[in-house]
């Protein structure tokens, strides 16, 4: 029996959890390559959550415990003002039941989760981890679409694959390779105009274990969220046309990318005196810990087909619904689950010859998911103006209401009845991976 060859490009959160459930297919083998580009797994990355069905598709890969076991004990999301005074405190839900707050009952960080993933197939005979790799080319078969897929690598080797899935991220080269063979005239990357940064400071002995969020005026804000006690995870947030912090950003220059989010941290006179912005200013200009930092405009992926041939589109890089949605991860995870489940499903109908099976794996794969992803991209970009005031007078408003809705307990009651699921889409069940 001739095993299904798969290749994966990236080894973030979506291709390892992909590979960890292709190896339990037991009506045909798959072989695995994993290439990420990084020289090794990346443990660095700030905090996530799992929310809905992503949920349901972390207990269905199995790694609920562990995700347990190093999950971020968050209490909540306190607003304060430029003072540092609380205004409002949202408590996270914890009761299992009813819909979650900013802070969910599944709180962790993106390198734990990553290396839980990782964990499941490294040592599998079936599975290869290469690190310090990538992809430079694919050669799409003009003829037969259905033909394997030949593969170029950094390190000057070739291989062919009968499927190679792009599981590496928004700046995904898997797409763009795909862009060109399709000859699209632009990458289907669509801004909404918020840009985000984060970086870690050394901690103080008083900083909160809840995290806070503090709103400045010119729709800004400033986070702080603190998963360990040993460093404090600093978050700088604007919406607006910041044409040279995008620019920065799109560079990858860690100098300009701190400088140009220093310069809109103190954009007035005023900003001077916001509780512990030399703190968080300092922390990014001169600590070494502020070496993880990461900033990008953020965006949505928007491609009619997420695959082409045997090359298909995973997590991020085909349908990013953007940080702010607060489903990235679990998009992801939801993605791999059903990628798994419809390659299974329709290559176990000749088990001789799996890779029969691939193109009506790959279809029937977009038309499961495109439900769940449009649900999941559904975002009212007027909300982030909303969440972000302009002015003084409209942070004042906002923690006015924010005070009424914490005071009088609304945003408990709501959560109480509540459902946590987004829309009617619900995880389809796949036998053939149990």
């Amino acid at each position: 029996m001739a095993p299904l060859k798969v290749l994966i490009s990236g080894a973030g959160i979506a291709g390892p959890a992909l590979a960890s459930l292709l190896v339990r297919i037991t009506t045909f083998p798959c072989t695995i390559v994993i290439v990420e580009r990084h020289p090794s797994l990346r443990s660095s990355g700030q905090q996530i959550d799992l929310r809905g069905q992503g949920v349901d598709a972390m207990r269905a890969i199995g790694i609920e415990p562990q995700v347990r076991r190093a999950h971020v004990n968050e209490p909540g999301m306190s607003f304060v003002n430029r003072s540092g005074k609380q205004i409002a405190f949202l408590a996270a839900n914890k009761t299992g039941k009813g819909r979650q707050s900013f802070s969910s009952e599944f709180e962790i960080m993106r390198g734990d989760l990553c290396q839980i993933l990782c964990q499941l197939t490294e040592s599998h005979p079936n599975v290869t981890y290469k690190f310090g790799t990538s992809v430079t080319s694919l050669t799409f078969p003009t003829t037969n679409p259905d033909s394997p897929v030949s593969v170029r690598f950094s390190d000057g080797t070739e291989d062919r694959y009968d499927l190679v899935v792009g599981a590496d991220g928004v700046g995904s080269k898997i797409r763009r390779l795909m862009n060109t063979h399709d000859n699209l005239p632009k990458d289907p990357f669509y801004p909404l105009g918020f840009y985000i940064a984060f970086w870690t400071i050394p901690p103080r002995p008083d900083d909160p274990p809840a995290a806070t969020c503090c709103h400045l005026p010119g729709r800004r804000m400033l986070m702080t969220r603190r998963d360990r006690p040993d460093c404090l995870r600093v978050y700088f947030g604007a919406v607006g046309n910041y044409p040279d912090l995008d620019s920065a950003f799109r560079s990858g220059d860690l100098q300009s990318m701190k400088e140009q989010v220093a310069r809109l941290m103190i954009a007035t006179k005023d900003d001077e005196d916001v509780a512990q912005m030399r703190r968080f200013l300092d922390g990014l200009l001169h600590s070494p810990l502020a070496d993880d930092f990461y900033g990008q405009g953020l965006g949505q992926i928007k491609r009619d087909s997420w695959s082409s041939g045997r090359v298909v589109l995973l997590g991020d890089a085909g349908y990013c619904p953007s940080p702010a949605s607060g489903l990235g991860t679990t998009v992801g995870l939801v993605g791999a689950w059903v990628l798994a489940g419809e390659l299974a499903k329709a290559c176990s109908k000749d088990p001789e010859n799996p890779r029969a099976g691939v193109a009506e794996a790959l279809r029937q794969y977009e038309t499961t998911l495109g439900p769940f992803v449009h649900e999941a991209q559904q975002l009212w970009v007027g909300a982030f103006k909303a969440a972000l005031p302009e002015t003084k007078f409209g942070i004042a408003a906002l923690h006015w209401i924010l005070w009424g809705i914490t005071t009088l307990k609304i945003d408990k009651l709501a959560m109480s009845f509540s459902d946590d699921k987004r829309g009617t889409w619900d995880l389809p069940k796949y036998p053939e991976l149990n």
